[in-house]
């Protein structure tokens, strides 16, 4: 899903910018956007949602046993 973001720029950053579009063939919006992109891998900043819980899906694999065995540990948590 795209979103729309409204911004000012420094007339210098936009011109050179819009001249980096019609160089490439692109719209603005895909050259700002890639340079947020790039800005932010670089900053270690983690993409898409979810955060924390999404980066680390799957970090820590447990056999189904493993994990059905503890949470049979805890007092009523399936239902036993």
């Amino acid at each position: 899903m795209m979103r729309k973001v409204s911004t000012q720029l420094d007339e210098v950053l936009f011109r050179r910018v819009r001249l980096e579009a019609v160089r490439q063939g692109r719209r603005i919006g895909a050259i700002v956007s890639d340079a947020l992109e790039k800005y932010l891998a670089e900053s270690g900043t983690p993409a898409g949602p979810g955060g924390a819980v999404a980066s680390s899906w799957g970090a820590l694999a447990a056999p189904v046993t493993d994990v059905a065995r503890v949470l049979g540990e805890e007092d009523d948590f399936l239902g036993s």
